[in-house]
């Protein structure tokens, strides 16, 4: 999917959020019961809709469904400053907001940058939704516990590891010219 800047970058942002919220402290699921927080919160929080979208746009996760993708798609590529960010008034056909989502988004077009961040919250989610580019998020944290498992397996400890590299780094400062480190 193709992305303005403004979108790629706060979309990565709001993917971390999404991904902070996950879990709790223990590693049990706790989407649901912080996504209710947030929405508790929605007033306290609501000034950052201007300098951080991405932690209020939680608030909405799950709650618009997308009539035209093609549309949407053309939204995620405008950025806010050139004069093409399109208006609510012209997102808002393009999407259907959830009826227990109705008060939040009251209360957000009642703030002066709300329109504006409502574009933003129904584009996040659009991408979250629709944005199969990026490989999922638990694919990569099984990545990473591979590489672990297979650098626990190569029979050294970390320490080793790291005396290695410094000869190599040594070894190579030297046939550089550079004097030995080593005592």
């Amino acid at each position: 999917m193709k992305k303005s800047y403004y979108f790629a970058e706060l979309s990565s942002s709001y993917d971390a959020e999404i991904q902070d919220l996950l879990n709790d402290s223990e590693g049990k699921s706790a989407l649901k019961h912080r996504l209710k927080e947030k929405r508790q919160e929605l007033t306290s929080i609501l000034p950052m809709i201007e300098f951080a979208p991405e932690m209020v746009v939680p608030v909405f996760y799950d709650a618009f469904s997308f009539a035209n993708p093609k549309a949407m798609a053309a939204v995620v590529d405008c950025e806010p400053d050139d004069g093409d960010f399109p208006a609510w008034d012209h997102v808002s056909p393009l999407v259907t907001v959830a009826e227990w989502a109705a008060p939040y988004l009251a209360a957000v077009l009642a703030e002066r940058a709300g329109e504006e961040f409502m574009v933003t919250a129904a584009s996040l989610e659009f991408i979250r939704q629709f944005d199969h580019s990026a490989p999922p998020a638990a694919a990569e944290d099984d990545e990473d516990a591979d590489r672990e498992r297979s650098d626990d397996d190569d029979g050294r400890d970390d320490d080793d590891g790291e005396r290695d590299l410094a000869e190599a780094g040594d070894d190579w400062l030297g046939e550089q010219g550079f004097d030995s480190l080593r005592s």
